[in-house]
């Protein structure tokens, strides 16, 4: 699975009938990282009648992908913090 920047604008829409474009179908608009935080919450066949659109990109996560996403976020250890950088960059002077 292709991830892209957490920080990317995103909006979370109901798959229904009504075309996507609809405002009627938004549930939710904020960052990737949002969506994935406000999706994890709840249940998988709550996530099954929605999917996420990245407001820049012509991408979007469907159900299955959202659970992808869910599982490669929870798995996925946390970034160097910024005292870990700067020891890297320390010892490779």
């Amino acid at each position: 699975m292709t991830t892209y920047p957490l920080s990317e604008p995103a909006t979370v829409r109901r798959t229904t009938e009504v075309p996507s474009d609809t405002d009627s179908n938004v549930v939710m608009r904020g960052s990737l990282a949002d969506c994935a935080d406000f999706l994890g919450s709840w249940s998988a066949d709550e996530r099954a009648t929605v999917e996420v659109e990245l407001d820049d990109m012509d991408l979007r996560y469907d159900p299955g992908a959202i659970d992808e996403l869910l599982t490669f976020l929870r798995e996925e250890s946390a970034g160097l913090s910024n005292k870990d950088i700067a020891e890297i960059a320390e010892s490779d002077r």
